[in-house]
């Protein structure tokens, strides 16, 4: 509510009148005096002005809330909205807490205006404007940007300082011009204004022209910036205190699509407070029109429009204002015509070539358009000039800029009116922005397209994206989209919310941002086209919490219906830019391919899934399966501790004797340490053999591998909360989110491995556990979802594993610790992007180095179903060391052996002439291999290899077997029936392998006796291991209790069962429990 407190300060005096009374008085000081300090109750109270009758706290009191709100206002006889009253309302309630929030004194908040000017264009055009206003001007000029830098744009402007300099001395006048622009300095941590000398400010890529080229200009600049993030954002001129020029754009060439409105009439005085207050330092000298206020002046734009200012000859072509050749227009009508004239066709153009034309600048001339011409019909015209109309009721909400990193700073004037008007809001919502990504606002807009309102979102595709993946930054416009569309639960819903990427006049598709090509900044929110926000402020992170933003509130049908049809007329993206209701991404209409250039939904959609999607807590299935695979993985390990002395080797920290306080405690020993290390050494524990579960499809892969990332994260974050020498904001590091964390990690990897082949691009498949157990180690570090994009972005952008080590003589114990290799990687990055490193919104896309040019292609990633817990309950359990292609075959070589000797048969090497093999695809693929096997990790991916040792034993192979000091490494034997082993791919088995509802891995196979007769086929399709065989649940519970009693009793093992059964164990407890002394290890 409107308090006394904040109504009379809308009584009081203001900066300017103060100033104007005293002009050796600081602006900022002033401000202090008359609204923050102690005296600030009376001090100024009824000193010189005139209070009405509303003052008598009996009158306040019976007064509603929209009246109170009017009353703090200077809108006279101008009648007001009540939606532009509710919003005022809630903007002036920000002043009770903080009266510099709204960078204005409060009394000059609320005022009236015209805008007899809109420009929606080029930057260029709206330099012109501004060049224009500059160079007739009679006393005085504020001009406040964000970026100047030296530029065609700049050179607009500078252009008109010289000729404004020589037409004052013509006149003998001196006019006082002072500038302020943000350009980061190391002093500013003290001083947040810094005077620029000029010597400074002629050079580099400011250039100012010096004062040897202005003389009847007294140019003053100053760099303001409040570290560490208050950037001055603002982007406004005042002119002759009789006109406000409120823009969209810096001034630097590039390639946006910008708005300015230009706005007379007493509401500059408002601006004017404002321009005071940012300069922040002492006027010397002052402004000449101090005590000249614009409410008591007649409105410029009225004033021309009487003396008769119509532009004769109107058909005739005016010469562009141009850098070289300068044409400063007195009037509207004639600048207007001057603009948009340019954009008719010349020299045989069609209209959409003279589009492109003006569209291009310096940075991109060369852009060609491919709208058809019919899209030409409604002209694109950046000028438009309104219908003559009465003063209307205008606000400024402006915020200040806050520089703590935190985003505390929230309850400003600006953040309330965009809250404001999106809660009021009856019918409709027209934003525009750059980006929208401000976390206080995308719930808003849910629930107003819930509650039925209409939300069109024009957006830049790729705008910043890099800056929008930073910490604390909330995410890219594609994230946003994606989110706000999967809120939404009907298709009547989605049909509301009308999120679109922009698209030039002259084009037909968005041109992501990197391009700089077309890109669009202008900021504008319109509202049941009775109210609009117009100005600095984007609806970011950046704009809502820290920078400072100027930005106006109109109450006005006729200027947003005039705004509403310009904003459409002058760009395509209603009819082109359209987003996907699926995933929030544009999509090209005939290919269905996100835009070149574009994060696309691979990211957003593996975010969206490990921080927002819940899993079925109710579905026993999903757990039970998932217990499974946790203690099947935990077994693995042990058995890897117990019997692998080549693994042992590879534990521990890097350098023999760091003590890692908190660390990872690696099951089956004693040692602890970091969490990084505690990946590999858990990933290489759990891999090593080739025991643990598996899962195929176009690429094979090991889901459990994410378990070396996932359980020694927790287990160190545990630890180091329990100690107290970490504040963990993650979920709770228990069983129940190691359940999660496990099922989300099986089904990113899972998904992705099922149709997308990255073995033929020579990756290994490893590349999927960084890429799962990136994005769950992000989520259990209580990074954000940002940061979280960012670390999957370095998962693309890193080195990955090339699957020589996996291929005939290569084949090397590197596959043995390359799961390892990505899990401690997986963290790694995650605990990088935690510590500030950005991401890269290009790592998939971009040309020509993402990792879709060099690998898949515009095809992209193909998912054969949305994210779940389909991997955890389809996965393969090994009933035996083998490699998982190879299970099958291993199995009906059993039965075949079995079969053999039934016939009394012993010698396979004299009685066996051939075996057949079918197999799938990928068996044929990997581990069909001829000539010399090198080392075990040769052997364990031979199908021929574990075939014939299967034969000659007459049971299935040990990870002893495998080993050089084995017997059957160096069996002629072996070697013999290898090479009478015939394997062939099936196409029937492929294609059930690659089936969701089938998964099988078939193998048949047939052995042909040297008597000529032959042993029947044998066809296995679902090994045991498999889900769909009913003999896997035993055999895995006896695979683990023969692993785990390679170091622990029956009681211990039974310990280990009951934690994991109790949802709330501590993760740190649970690994207790598989701590062992060195001795127990079995070799």
């Amino acid at each position: 509510m409107v308090s006394r407190k904040v109504y009379n300060m809308c009584q009081r005096h203001t900066v300017t009148s103060e100033l104007a009374r005293d002009p050796s008085q600081c602006p900022q000081e002033v401000f202090h005096e008359l609204f923050e300090s102690h005296h600030a109750s009376h001090k100024y109270d009824g000193v010189d002005l005139e209070i009405s009758d509303v003052n008598k706290a009996s009158e306040w009191e019976t007064m509603n809330e929209l009246q109170k709100a009017r009353a703090c206002g200077n809108f006279g006889s101008v009648e007001t909205s009540d939606l532009f009253l509710k919003v005022y309302h809630d903007a002036l309630c920000c002043l009770e807490e903080n009266p510099m929030s709204g960078v204005v004194s409060p009394r000059l908040m609320g005022s009236t205006g015209v805008l007899p000017l809109t420009i929606v264009g080029p930057l260029p055009d709206l330099c012109r404007h501004l060049a224009n206003c500059i160079v007739h001007a009679e006393h005085e000029v504020f001009l406040g940007t964000n970026f100047w830098i030296y530029s065609d744009a700049s050179t607009l402007v500078t252009n008109a300082i010289r000729e404004l300099s020589k037409r004052a001395g013509e006149r003998g006048q001196k006019i006082v011009m002072k500038m302020i622009y943000d350009r980061g300095d190391p002093r500013q941590a003290w001083e947040n204004r810094l005077r620029v000398r000029e010597e400074q400010y002629i050079a580099g890529k400011v250039r100012l022209p010096p004062a040897s080229e202005i003389p009847n200009v007294d140019l003053q600049v100053i760099n303001f910036h409040r570290p560490v993030f208050g950037t001055f954002h603002a982007k406004f001129t005042v002119i002759d205190r009789r006109m406000a020029i409120i823009q969209s754009s810096n001034i630097q060439d590039n390639d946006n699509l910008e708005m300015l409105a230009h706005i007379e009439g007493p509401i500059v005085d408002s601006f004017y407070d404002t321009a005071l207050l940012s300069w922040g330092k002492v006027l010397d000298p002052p402004f000449p029109l101090l005590n000249s206020p614009a409410r008591d002046a007649l409105i410029p734009c009225h004033e021309a429009r009487n003396s008769g200012s119509s532009i004769e000859n109107g058909d005739i072509a005016l010469p562009e204002h141009t850098t070289k050749s300068p044409h400063y227009d007195r009037y509207f009508e004639q600048e207007a015509r001057r603009v948009n004239g340019c954009i008719h066709p010349q020299g045989g153009e069609t209209r959409t070539q003279a589009v492109s034309r003006h569209l291009n600048t310096t940075i991109q001339p060369d852009t060609t358009g491919d709208a058809p011409e019919i899209d030409q019909d409604n002209m694109f015209n950046p000028y438009m000039i309104l219908p003559h109309h009465e003063p209307f009721a205008m606000a400024v909400v402006n915020r200040e800029p806050y520089g703590s990193p935190n985003h505390s700073n929230v309850y400003t004037p600006q953040n309330t009116a965009w809250l404001s008007a999106i809660n009021n809001a009856q019918n409709s919502i027209l934003i525009q922005t750059p980006n929208m990504n401000a976390e206080p606002l995308i719930e808003p807009l849910i629930n107003a397209v819930r509650r039925g309102i209409v939300v069109s979102c024009y957006l830049c595709l790729g705008y910043n994206d890099a800056g929008e993946l930073l910490p604390f930054q909330n995410g890219t416009n594609e994230m946003t989209a994606n989110r706000m569309y999967n809120s939404l639960q009907t298709e009547e819903e989605k049909s509301r919310l009308r999120i679109c990427y922009y698209v030039g006049k002259d084009q037909t598709r968005p041109i992501h941002n990197s391009f700089k090509k077309r890109s669009c900044h202008i900021k504008l929110m319109i509202v049941d086209e009775q109210i609009a926000i117009q100005g600095n402020g984007n609806l970011d992170t950046q704009s809502f919490f820290h920078s400072q933003e100027v930005n106006v509130l109109i109450d006005s049908k006729l200027v947003c219906r005039a705004w509403t049809e310009l904003i459409n007329r002058n760009q395509n993206t209603a009819k082109y830019g359209a987003a996907s209701t699926k995933d929030g991404c544009w999509h090209d209409p005939e290919t269905d391919k996100i835009a070149v250039g574009s994060i696309g939904p691979v990211p957003v959609d593996i975010v969206n899934y490990v921080y927002h999607s819940s899993l079925n807590q109710d579905d026993e299935a999903i757990w039970k399966c998932a217990r499974t695979a946790l203690l099947d993985a935990m077994g693995c390990a042990i058995e890897t501790a117990a019997t692998s002395t080549e693994c042992r080797k590879l534990l521990g920290p890097v350098v023999e004797g760091t003590v890692v306080p908190d660390g990872f405690r690696v099951p089956g020993t004693e040692l602890q340490v970091d969490p990084v290390k505690g990946a590999f050494d858990l990933g290489i524990l759990i891999r090593y053999l080739d025991h643990n579960d598996a899962l195929g499809g176009a690429e094979w892969g090991h889901p459990s591998d994410n378990l070396g990332a996932i359980i020694p994260v927790m287990d160190w974050l545990s630890r180091a909360s329990l100690s107290g020498r970490r504040v963990h904001d993650g979920p709770p590091l228990t069983i129940q989110t190691l359940l999660i964390a496990l099922v989300k990690a099986y089904e990113i990897q899972g998904c992705y491995q099922m149709r997308n082949a990255f073995n033929a691009y020579g990756i290994d498949h490893v590349v999927l556990v960084k890429l799962a157990s990136a994005a769950v180690v992000c989520w259990l570090l209580g990074m954000t979802d940002e940061q979280a994009m960012a670390t999957i972005s370095h998962v693309w952008m890193d080195g990955h594993p090339n699957r020589v080590y996996r291929s005939g003589a290569n084949t090397i114990p590197r596959k043995g610790w390359a799961a390892g290799d990505a899990a401690r990687r997986a963290v790694q990055l995650a605990l990088l992007v935690q510590d500030g490193q950005p991401g890269s919104a290009g790592a998939l896309s971009a040309k020509p180095w993402g990792f879709w040019e060099r690998t898949f292609g515009e095809e992209g990633f193909v998912l054969p179903r949305q994210f779940g817990s389909w991997t955890v309950q389809n996965v393969l359990f090994k009933s035996m060391p083998v490699e998982g292609h190879a299970i099958s075959a291993v199995e009906a070589a059993v039965l075949q052996a079995r079969r053999f000797r039934q016939r009394g048969l012993s010698d396979p090497l004299k009685q066996i002439r051939r075996i057949d093999l079918r197999t799938t695809a990928a068996a044929f693929l990997i581990v069909n291999k001829h000539g010399p096997l090198h080392n075990a990790a040769d052997r364990d991916h031979c199908i021929q290899y574990v075939v014939a040792l299967t034969f000659l034993k007459g049971s299935p192979p040990e990870a002893a077997d495998y080993l050089d000091e084995s017997p059957w490494a160096n069996s002629e034997e072996l070697e013999v029936l290898r090479e009478r082993i015939v394997v062939q791919s099936d196409p029937k088995f492929t294609e059930d392998y690659l089936e969701l509802d089938k998964r099988s891995i078939g193998a048949g196979m047939t052995v042909h006796l040297a008597d000529g007769s032959s042993l029947p086929q044998i066809l296995i399709e679902y090994p045991v291991g498999h889900a769909r065989n009913p003999q896997t649940p035993a055999a895995i519970q006896e695979k683990f209790f023969q692993n785990m009693g390679l170091m622990f009793s029956a009681t211990e093992i039974g310990r280990v069962l009951g934690a994991v059964q109790n949802p709330d164990t501590l993760i740190s407890d649970f690994i207790d429990l598989f701590m062992q002394p060195l001795a127990k290890a079995r070799w």
